[in-house]
């Protein structure tokens, strides 16, 4: 056998994103609505060039107002509003809503996608429960077998989600077992991420659940 020590192997070629990929991301928006703040949600959205965004705590038409986005609300009676923006191009059919404001749904190429608001804190753990058993399948019973549930939840399901206590939601975790959903992005227990951060430690949560059908399509 002949060595050739000189010989250099070519560096691998870097994963190409499908042209179909659409890139989906969520943002707890805190009821902004100072124009300066709005200002920079709007240009946050465009620079990272998202093809559709789920908020959260929406409280006025005005602060979804971006150009080259179609936005859809679901503002409720309180700071729980919903909504989804998608780019101009892209075609959302069969939007639905929660009274509550807490969700809202679109269809989008046989996928039912869902911006979910859960309600927060200790003590309304019990409010909590029953948006998951009761409110939310509302949005997903006579839609697309594909489903993408992302937001806000308020809550998580595994203690590596959270530097704190672990206080898990069991009508959540029944939820995301009996739809049979993925979480889509998996924790790396030696470098964890978290959404939001308090006094009493850093947790995940805003995440993604989708169906195994999307799992196997998903890119990052």
């Amino acid at each position: 056998m002949t060595s050739h020590p000189n010989t250099t192997t070519p560096p691998p070629t870097p994963p190409t994103i499908p042209m179909s990929t659409i890139t989906i991301a969520t943002l707890n928006i805190n009821g902004i609505t100072a124009r300066t703040r709005v200002g920079m949600l709007a240009d946050f959205i465009r620079r990272h060039d998202f093809d559709i965004i789920f908020t959260q705590e929406v409280t006025s038409t005005e602060v979804m107002n971006v150009r080259g986005y179609n936005a859809h609300l679901n503002i409720g009676t309180s700071i729980c509003g919903t909504a989804i923006l998608a780019k101009n191009t892209l075609h959302l059919k069969n939007i639905t809503t929660l009274p509550s404001g807490r969700a809202i749904a679109a269809d989008y190429k046989g996928i039912r996608l869902i911006n979910v608001y859960a309600p927060s804190g200790t003590a309304r753990r019990a409010d909590r429960e029953q948006f998951y058993t009761i409110e939310l399948p509302y949005l997903f019973h006579d839609g697309p077998t594909d489903l993408l549930i992302g937001g806000d939840f308020n809550c998580v399901l595994h203690p590596s989600d959270t530097t704190g206590h672990f206080q898990p939601s069991r009508a959540l975790s029944e939820m995301i077992r009996g739809l049979e959903l993925h979480d889509a992005c998996k924790q790396n227990p030696s470098r964890p991420t978290y959404t939001y951060y308090s006094p009493h430690g850093a947790t995940r949560l805003d995440r993604f659940y989708i169906t195994s059908e999307i799992q196997q399509k998903k890119w990052g």
